[in-house]
């Protein structure tokens, strides 16, 4: 009996889930749940192993663990990169006095393609659950979207678990341990956190798309196809998209977070090229930006159809991070090309890459796990989205300052192009005014004007000063025309003209050509011996200063003035002061020629000056 017994004992202990259950698998650090263990951070508590051919089983690993794990305490948890090689993690978990039995093993990075886990029980049994993006959502033991697996430890008990790692993109190894109750709580109260900010996203897309279809500006299209991607994508980073929307579709799950990526970059590019007006404040950087946006949707398209989609996933990444740098760049020269709309731009920017930095530092253990820095991430790029819908309204109001400014300037121009323009139609109607008022032959004004100007001063002489009138009539010009040639006529009469011109100084006088070789003067204000002056004067100025010649020889040219005269406040007709100095000229002419006579328009008595006497 006792040798059965022993042999027993040994075929047990030479079993693999007995050995590693008892043998020397040893770990330096372990997990120990106590009485208020609810929540632990297991992520220090992993030993690894690099498996880079990944060809190790759980039989080789329990076999081989003490001498390929390795033996330091990581200062946080685990985060290997891109990388081809399955990596292996244990831990022991012993439950010495907390009195829940069940417990969730929670992934925080959701994205991981595969990861398996073994429990080795205390009398030798194993247990095996996966999860991952690669691997149907239904297994999961939690319907989370992390990645966790669900399983019992009494008090008083312990468990060796291994877990083996397996993904195209990064292996990060942030582990939670929970209580099944606390499990459940935190994920009530971080789908309430993640139903806010998802919500503001759709809110933010939504708004923003109805203000496109308004107003059809295509910065708000490029934003709202950057929410629609980045929100997609944080969904997807979250393993939200996994568990609503796609939790069978393993093949998408797993190439989802490129094609995002990548159809995110082309949008975000897009909305920064065109918000910023790169093409007029940064043309250099305006074609590298359109350089980048035929990349990424090539990888967009890489993502679905390469056959190796690790090698797409990093380049992706890479490049995006790349292209971020290059936006920061451009707003930052369009800030200091003081670009008004570059300032909420660069603002929500920073917002986004201060949450990032807020959440990796608490992952490196530099700043304390709270609510800010747990979802620093989602916090920093709601502050982004609405500090670039912002940017959008105050750049729109700057464009509708701008073309306010601008019509008002238009109007301002017009209104003095106008002004310009009444200008010189007015100029030019004095100008036809004057044309059709002027003698063309003389230069002096013609007989139409004569008759409206003489009606005007008519009538103010019945309600003010006096009116006087000359009619100077050139003596003997029909011996003058018919000798010497209509030419030398026409030249003697521009010389008289000019001559009477030069003899009346007052702006309100009228030199007028009445018809023929006879000229008129209106003189307003004028009373008979002002006129009888300027009269006489105008006779000296052609008889003695004209001295005309033609063709070389002088030809002597007289003149003969009737005058006449209304008293101030006396009512007559033009034609009767036309008559009254019509009539003294008559009498000029026939007294000898060169002479003047007078007429008073309103005795119709004539007084008679020699011109001897002057």
């Amino acid at each position: 009996m006792r040798l059965f017994v022993i042999v027993n004992l040994l075929f047990l202990l030479a079993m693999p889930g007995v050995a590693s259950a008892s043998s020397g698998i040893t770990d330096p650090f372990p997990v120990v749940l106590d009485r208020d263990s609810d929540r632990v951070d297991i992520s220090r508590h992993l030993t690894y192993y690099e498996d880079a051919s990944g060809e190790y089983g759980i039989e080789d690993i329990l076999s081989d663990w003490p001498d390929i794990a390795s033996v330091e305490q990581p200062d946080e948890a685990y985060n290997f990169g891109f990388t081809d090689s399955a990596y292996w993690f244990h831990t022991r978990i012993e439950n010495r006095s907390n009195p829940n039995q069940r417990w969730v093993l929670e992934g925080l990075y959701p994205i991981i393609d595969r990861m398996e886990v073994y429990f080795l029980r205390e009398d030798g049994r194993i247990e095996r659950q996966q999860a991952g993006d690669s691997i149907p959502f239904a297994t999961r033991g939690r319907k989370h979207h992390n990645i966790n697996f669900s399983f019992d430890l009494p008090r008083g008990e312990a468990t060796d678990v291994f877990l083996r790692v397996t993904t195209s993109g990064a292996v990060q190894m942030q582990l939670t341990l929970w209580e099944n109750e606390a499990f459940s709580a935190a994920d009530h109260q971080e789908r309430f956190i993640l139903g806010v900010y998802y919500g503001l996203l759709f809110c933010m897309a939504a708004f923003n798309l109805l203000i496109f279809v308004s107003i059809r500006d295509k910065n708000y299209l490029w934003y709202v196809s950057y929410i629609v991607f980045y929100g997609l994508l944080q969904f997807t980073l979250n393993g939200l998209s996994f568990e609503h929307l796609w939790p069978e579709a393993t093949w998408w799950n797993n190439r989802a977070i490129s094609f995002l990526i990548a159809m995110g970059m082309f949008s975000i590019l897009g909305f920064s090229k065109s918000f910023l007006a790169l093409k007029v404040n940064a043309p250099r950087l305006e074609r590298i930006f359109v350089g980048f946006m035929l990349f990424f949707p090539i990888m967009a398209l890489a993502s679905l159809f390469w056959p190796d989609y690790g090698p797409v996933i990093r380049v992706t990444t890479f490049m995006a991070s790349v292209s971020v740098l290059f936006i920061l760049v451009a707003g930052a020269i369009c800030l200091y090309r003081n670009f008004k709309p570059a300032r909420y731009f660069m603002i929500a920017w920073s917002a986004l890459l201060s949450g990032m930095i807020l959440y990796t530092l608490k992952t490196f253990g530099l700043m304390p796990a709270n609510f800010v820095t747990d979802y620093a991430i989602q916090i920093g790029s709601a502050f982004e989205v609405i500090l670039l819908s912002l940017a959008l309204a105050d750049r729109m109001r700057l464009l509708m300052l701008e073309n306010q400014q601008i019509q008002e300037d238009m109007t301002h121009r017009l209104e003095q192009r106008v002004s310009e323009r009444t200008s010189e139609l007015e100029v030019a109607n004095r100008q036809l005014e004057a044309l059709s008022s002027t003698d063309g032959l003389t230069g002096v004004f013609n007989r139409r004007y004569f008759d409206e100007r003489l009606c005007e001063e008519t009538a103010r002489c019945s309600r003010s000063g006096p009116l006087s009138l000359l009619m100077v009539d050139v003596d003997r010009f029909k011996d003058l025309n018919d000798s010497l040639g209509h030419q030398a006529g026409d030249d003697c009469l521009r010389k008289i003209a000019d001559a009477i011109s030069a003899s009346v100084n007052r702006g309100a006088d009228i030199v007028a050509r009445y018809g023929g070789e006879e000229f008129a003067v209106i003189l307003p204000d004028t009373d008979s011996k002002g006129a009888r002056c300027m009269a006489e004067r105008i006779r000296r100025r052609v008889d003695e200063a004209l001295r005309f010649c033609w063709n070389d020889k002088p030809v002597p040219v007289t003149v003969s003035i009737g005058v006449a005269t209304a008293a101030a406040r006396q009512r007559f007709e033009p034609a009767e002061l036309i008559g009254a100095a019509d009539e003294a000229l008559y009498e000029a002419k026939q007294g000898g020629r060169n002479t003047l006579k007078y007429r008073d328009c309103a005795s119709a008595t004539a007084g008679e000056i020699s011109s001897d006497q002057g």
